[in-house]
């Protein structure tokens, strides 16, 4: 979006456009980066979303914890 008409004083004929792809660049470089994502324009909370092979890697991962901790525990009783 850019401002229509002539720029206010004091004020560099691109600053809005300037001011707008630094936004841009800076939320495609923290996305590159596997940083936070920006905050919601409608103030909702952003949830972490793991797809299918993820959720089944997690369970797999907790199900061999919890079994290696029953096994232990049984060799020790």
């Amino acid at each position: 979006m850019t401002e229509s008409g002539p720029p206010r004083p004091g004020q560099n004929p691109g600053a809005a456009d300037d001011s707008r792809a630094e936004q841009v660049l800076s939320q495609a470089l923290r996305a590159m980066a596997g940083g936070q994502a920006a905050p919601s324009p409608t103030g909702g909370r952003a949830y972490l979303r793991l797809s299918t092979g993820q959720l089944l890697l997690l369970a797999a991962i907790v199900g061999l914890l919890i079994g290696g901790g029953a096994g232990l525990l049984s060799l020790l009783f």
